[in-house]
């Protein structure tokens, strides 16, 4: 018996005058199988590169590309917010108003037609490029600070939230007034000046906002966490003012606006 090494898919028997010839299959070359670890990191690293490049896609040079999406906590009644820096004037200390789970977007931005006094936004500027936000970083400007937009010079700042959310005092101090806010007839909730125990020599002014029913002149207003004062609640703004805020939300741009005056110019008006 005879056996040939040569081309074939199986083995034959053929019967010769010599005897049995058995043809064999040439060898194959072992298949190597994927593990399955392997095949696991790789569509991990696929779906990681795909993320990033979608993140790349929506944030470009630090700037949002899409409007935020709102998360469904801002449907739930609202409450105090914790304790968090949002701005600085000099040596007086502004604090975030608003519940942070309820904010849509914080703008700061320049005031056309009021003496307000420049603000020092502390935070993270989500909207500047990243040398300017690592200069900001290294200089400790967003220790602790909220995300926040900027648009020029700052002298008030914007902190948007639905309307009906409960907003709070920003410094401790006691109100000076609250007067209606006024537009073409049409009553837009109120203007509530307070004077800050920080500093008497200038006023922080609040509007966007329908004062709380136990607000009055003279009230004490405290940023206390177990006592925050409650100035009141966002209201409809959008008919009479120009909504900046809209261009960095989903909403309407509904906000809480702040400013600090010298408190001869709130007098004097």
């Amino acid at each position: 018996m005879a056996v040939h090494e040569e081309q074939a898919e199986v083995a034959t028997v053929e019967l010769t005058g010599s005897g049995v010839d058995i043809i064999l299959p040439p060898p194959t070359a072992p298949v190597r199988r994927v593990g399955r670890g392997r095949l696991l990191v790789a569509v991990l690293l696929a779906i990681g590169a795909l993320v990033v490049a979608g993140t790349q896609l929506i944030r470009f040079d630090g700037t949002s590309l899409l409007p935020t999406l709102a998360p469904a906590t801002r449907i739930l009644p609202s409450g105090a917010p914790r304790p968090q820096t949002l701005a600085r004037q000099d040596q007086l200390v502004l604090l975030v108003p608003v519940q942070q789970s309820r904010i849509t977007a914080i703008l700061f931005h320049p005031v056309t037609g009021a003496d307000a006094l420049p603000l020092d936004p502390v935070g993270e500027p989500v909207n500047q490029g990243i040398i300017s936000r690592l200069v900001s970083s290294f200089q400790g400007e967003n220790a602790g600070g909220p995300a926040y937009q900027i648009d020029g010079e700052p002298t008030s700042v914007d902190i948007g939230a639905p309307i009906g959310t409960d907003t709070y005092a920003p410094v401790d101090g006691k109100v000076l007034s609250i007067t209606p806010l006024i537009v073409n007839g049409t009553t837009y909730g109120d203007q509530i000046a307070i004077e800050p125990l920080a500093n008497p020599g200038v006023v922080v002014v609040a509007t966007g906002i329908k004062s709380d029913p136990a607000l009055s002149v003279g009230s004490p207003v405290s940023t206390r966490p177990e006592a925050w004062t409650k100035l009141g609640r966002v209201v409809d703004v959008t008919g009479a003012l120009d909504p900046l805020l809209a261009r960095y939300t989903q909403d309407g741009g509904n906000r809480l606006h702040l400013e600090v005056r010298p408190a001869t110019s709130v007098a004097a008006s």
